[in-house]
Formats: structure tokens, sequence, C-alpha cells
């Protein structure tokens, strides 16, 4: 049997369901924001409260469960450590204009002024960003560096035992993994 503590540390994040409070009674909202890519996004009642986090986990459609800015959906609401979050999402129907989504107040967020310094590649406080290897180049590598780790294992073991052919490639492999990190990694 499990202590009070034990049982506390195994137990998952405290969920409070809003919706089963209210009779299990589902709010209607839009769609104010949503990353595909991510699965989060953003849904504001139309009760007036505030806006909610949803998952893509917690979309309930056929095919893709993803939400579009605009769309009208129904939900639950559930709170946990991060607060409130908006469960059982079920799209209605129509997306919404931008037109409308303006007249109900849901402007998108405006993008950041970008000056040509900052389209060209610069970061934001005036460093340069470095230029992306391309996916080929990164691909060699880390391929590299995986054959010269092995290579420098083994070579370790050989010439241990006496395998004096091995000295090259453990030398070499050496090499290597010295100057791989020399590359900056936030250019792979």
């Amino acid at each position: 049997m499990l202590d009070d503590e034990t049982a506390h540390h195994n137990s998952a994040p405290q969920r409070t369901t809003t919706a089963g409070l209210r009779g299990h009674v589902m709010a209607e909202g839009t769609v104010s924001t949503y990353d595909s890519e991510a699965g989060w996004g953003t849904i504001v009642p139309d009760d007036g409260g505030p806006p909610l986090r949803v998952h893509q986990v917690e979309i309930r459609s056929h095919g893709d469960h993803a939400l579009e800015r605009g769309e009208r959906v129904t939900f639950g609401i559930e709170q946990d450590d991060d607060g409130a979050f908006a469960t059982t999402v079920t799209p209605l129907g129509p997306i919404l204009s931008e037109e409308e989504l303006a007249r109900l107040g849901l402007v998108p967020e405006p993008e950041p002024a970008r000056d040509d310094a900052t389209a060209a590649g610069s970061a934001a406080d005036g460093t340069e960003e470095p230029e992306k290897l391309p996916t080929w180049m990164s691909a060699v590598i880390a391929v590299l560096g995986s054959a010269a780790l092995v290579f420098l294992v083994i070579g370790m073991f050989q010439v241990s035992d006496g395998n004096d052919g091995w000295l090259a490639p453990l030398i070499i492999s050496g090499v290597v993994l010295t100057v791989l990190p020399s590359i900056p990694h936030e250019r792979w």
C-alpha cells in the first residue's frame, strides 16, 4: 500500500471540470488563434469570459484535428495547474470572415514591424543570425560525427591490443570529434 506522500507524487495534475459543475452545459465561442503545427490555440467564449487554451487532442471532429481562425465551436471548460482550458471542442459550422471577426473584437495581433536588416536575417537585438546549412550538409556532419565516434572507440581497443594499423584512424577520429563542436549548432 502506498503512503500519502508517494500517492501524491504518482498522481496526475488536478483537473476541475467547470462544464460538469454547470450540468454538462457546453459553451459556445470562436477560435481566435490556432497553430496547426504546434496543435495549440485559443478560443474566445461568447459569454465574454477570458480566452481559453485549446489543444488538438480536445478537438472532436472527423479527419483533421485542427481548427481555423474564425471557426465557431462548442466546448466544455476544465481547470488545471496552468489555468482554464477548453475541452471536448466540437466545430459548429462556417468560419467567420476577418470582417466578422473584427466586429466581434477578435482582431489578430499585429506582426512586429520588420526593417530591411531584420528581413535580411538579423536578429531583433541587431546580431546577425547564422545562415542555416543545407539539409544534406547537416546530414553529412551528423554521419561524420557518428562514424568518428565509432572509429574512436574501435581504434582505442585495437591500439590497446597492439594493432598499430588503427593509430591513424584513431587520431583522425579524435581530430574530427574535436573540430565538429566548433561548427555552431544553430546552423545545423
